[in-house]
């Protein structure tokens, strides 16, 4: 080889080195950014000798689009407060030939979640050869429950094994917590259980009632679900109190109480006995029927509260009464009885020491005729 082609090709190759040396490329990781909800994420590209060229960002989803060249905002920027939802801030550092682009994304929503590629726009060579990073995106979200997924009623038979469910998304995943909203112990015979699925094994009527569902992952709010849960079940009666006693002056009244509980949700019926008829007891000016507003206090879960007034007491009123509970899976009764007292019972009583004629007539009540009461109610059950 002449000394002519050796310069030629020394040359060539310092051209060729020189060219590869001015080449633009993308130094450093760009570190990922974790915000919550609403924030503000940053992401930073810097390139070495960037030249005349420019430099584009994008976002790599479900649909790629391209948000910025340069400085230019490419997509829809919505401006909220005078920030703008996208920006990008030029950081030149000229003793080092470095460039930086940083991407801002204000007001950020969980959608803006994933990977934003950062590359050197080339013209001169396919695009496929232009340098490129890519850096993520975490938004962090408080829960929300997801619907279709989500047990909201569930009907169960008596004795049967089956489950309710309850899911939620959100970043960072959310842990599923079950607990029963009248603070009692669950199928699992704990307070609290953590999991999605919820099982109960054996249904019965102590399982009827509401089961509050929560998702948390530490951002707030947590996120919470409400499931009813209802067992067919015959009914079951209750009464507050099995015999109620009363003085009979013709003015005052008793009151009998009864407590339910079945589904599908029983009738409830007050009736006694006319001799050997039984017969449903209907409001008129003697009775009056009632159901009371939920107690959550007195009250075991499904059960509804049913009161009989029996006015202006009498003799003929001392027997006993029953409240009566049919559904489609069968039926129960349970008896009151009324009998009668030596003195008035109950909060409209008057005071002995009253100076008024209501007193007076209370309190003048012969003994003769508190005994006569006695004596008719001891006939009346005997037959």
């Amino acid at each position: 080889m002449d000394s002519t082609t050796m310069f030629w090709i020394v040359i060539l190759a310092a051209v060729i080195g020189t060219s590869n040396c001015q080449k633009p490329e993308i130094v450093n990781d760009i570190l990922p950014d974790i915000q919550r909800v609403g924030l503000t994420a940053r992401l930073n590209c810097t390139v070495a000798r960037l030249g005349h060229f420019k430099v584009q960002w994008s976002f790599n989803g479900r649909i790629k689009y391209t948000i910025s060249i340069d400085q230019e905002i490419k997509v829809l920027n919505n401006i909220l407060g005078g920030v703008p939802q996208y920006q990008v801030k030029r950081f030149v550092d000229a003793k080092n030939d470095r460039t930086t682009f940083q991407l801002v994304i204000a007001r950020i929503r969980p959608e803006y979640s994933g990977t934003y590629e950062c590359m050197v726009v080339q013209p001169a060579v396919g695009i496929v050869h232009w340098t490129k990073k890519t850096g993520k995106v975490t938004v962090l979200y408080a829960p929300i429950i997801k619907p279709g997924s989500t047990t909201f009623v569930k009907l169960l038979r008596k004795g049967s094994d089956d489950s309710i469910h309850c899911d939620a998304h959100g970043v960072p995943a959310p842990n599923i917590t079950w607990a029963r909203s009248d603070g009692q112990v669950l199928s699992t015979g704990k307070a609290m259980f953590r999991g999605k699925t919820l099982t109960i094994r054996g249904a019965n009527a102590q399982h009827t009632g509401v089961y509050r569902c929560v998702a948390d992952n530490q951002i707030r709010p947590p996120a919470e679900a409400l499931v009813q849960v209802y067992v067919y079940q015959p009914p079951t009666v209750r009464v507050l109190q099995d015999s109620v006693g009363q003085f009979a002056n013709g003015r005052l009244e008793a009151k009998l109480d009864c407590l339910v509980q079945g589904y599908p949700t029983p009738t409830v019926n007050w009736g006694k006995y006319d001799g050997e008829q039984f017969k449903i007891v209907t409001n008129n000016d003697k009775y009056e029927t009632t159901k009371q507003v939920t107690d959550m206090q007195n009250l075991m879960n499904g059960e509804q509260w049913y009161t009989l007034r029996i006015l202006n007491i009498q003799a003929s009123d001392f027997k006993d009464y029953y409240c009566v509970a049919k559904n489609q899976e069968g039926s129960m009764n349970k008896t009151v009885t009324l009998f009668a007292t030596m003195t008035c019972q109950g909060p409209l009583c008057y005071s002995a020491s009253a100076d008024n004629q209501n007193s007076a007539e209370l309190h003048d009540w012969s003994p003769l005729a508190t005994v006569s009461c006695f004596i008719l109610f001891f006939v009346l059950r005997v037959y």
